[in-house]
């Protein structure tokens, strides 16, 4: 507090994700303010074409931008710009993030989807955070030609970084520790699973079957809950950081392997509060997306349990068998995983297969 401006290209998304929260879940006037003043400031002091204006960042702001790649500073911003806009409508944040995107699409996410570290960079959660955040823009906008974009990528230039599971290294160097090899990071594996809840919305249906599995197989494990190994630290001069870290630990996400929580020869194992923050908003994401009710009907897209004003599903994961029950009247779909074998399902009276869903057209309401 009053002292000199310090700038941090990856604060720049972070800072907007807490002024949007303010404006849209306390009306905070100051935050709005300050969030259009920030949106005004890039604007000002940053191009398409140039990219940031260091002599004027430098004489009028004492600050002199740090940015090694775009996707590693301000393009990060986009998501969070994307999410105030929806609350605000304010076309000075999206007419900011159409600007970046066109720029990115220019030399970044280019249409065979390949990964350069030199021109993504290094830091994968930059990486997939922007990836995330182009395809919650182009749902936003509807522009398909963007969204395939993404598609590219995820298809192609993600696979150089991240394995099926979702799990992604932590960073790409090429020089680091051997012991950091198998360290990842959930707020990536979260950017993954958000960008395929988006493809599936769009049309392509195997996208819900990679969320499933990253959900299953490595970001629900991957969370803290087991802290009776934690031993209590001294606790000198009430230093709050040393206070009940055990409790304050349980649910935390962090830097996994693919097999557990403690990469083998890693100097450290962490359990960071910034990465709990993706790791909770990605479940929340997942969460909106298990079930949906609309003028086609009922759709169970996620074999988790749930249970809602118009339907109740029990999950084959926790109990003896898949068993939905429905609250309101309408037609029944139900994602069938590619790896099931149809003709050795159990026949549901009135149903059909369609599209890799279990079809039914009339089922009983309870």
């Amino acid at each position: 507090m009053n002292g000199p401006l310090v700038y941090s290209r990856t604060h720049l998304r972070e800072g907007m994700h807490a002024l949007y929260a303010l404006v849209a879940f306390r009306q905070d006037e100051r935050a709005h303010d300050l969030a259009e003043r920030c949106i005004a400031a890039i604007d000002e002091l940053w191009s398409a074409d140039t990219g940031w204006d260091n002599e004027t960042s430098k004489t009028r702001y004492g600050l002199e931008p740090d940015e090694n790649t775009l996707v590693s500073g301000l393009a990060r911003i986009i998501g969070p710009l994307v999410n105030y806009f929806r609350v605000t409508r304010s076309p000075c944040a999206l007419g900011l993030a159409l600007r970046i995107n066109e720029r990115l699409l220019l030399d970044t996410f280019v249409e065979d989807g390949r990964y350069d570290l030199d021109i993504h960079g290094a830091h994968t959660h930059s990486t997939t955070g922007v990836m995330s955040s182009l395809a919650q823009l182009a749902e936003l906008t509807r522009v398909h030609a963007r969204l395939t974009r993404v598609r590219a990528f995820y298809d192609n230039g993600l696979k150089d970084i991240s394995d099926p599971l979702g799990w992604v290294i932590e960073t790409s160097r090429d020089d680091q520790n051997p012991g950091y090899l198998d360290r990842g990071e959930i707020n990536n594996t979260g950017d993954i699973a958000e960008t395929a809840l988006i493809l599936r919305r769009h049309g392509w249906t195997e996208y819900f079957e990679d969320a499933e599995r990253i959900f299953r197989s490595h970001l629900l494990p991957s969370q803290r809950r087991d802290i009776d190994f934690i031993e209590a630290p001294p606790f000198p001069d009430n230093v709050d950081r040393l206070r009940d870290v055990a409790a304050r630990h349980q649910g935390a996400f962090g830097f996994p392997a693919p097999y557990g929580h403690e990469p083998i020869c890693a100097p450290d194992v962490k359990f960071n509060m910034d990465i709990v923050v993706g790791g909770v908003g990605t479940l929340c994401e997942a969460y909106r997306d298990l079930v949906r009710f609309d003028e086609t009907g009922h759709h169970v897209n996620l074999l988790f349990d749930r249970h809602t004003d118009a339907i109740k599903v029990a999950s084959p994961y926790t109990h003896a068998y898949l068993a939905v029950t429905l609250k309101q009247p309408g037609t029944l779909w139900v994602r069938i995983p590619s790896w099931v074998d149809v003709e050795q399902m159990h026949q549901v009276p009135g149903a059909q297969v369609v599209d890799r869903h279990l079809f039914v057209g009339d089922h009983p309401v309870a």
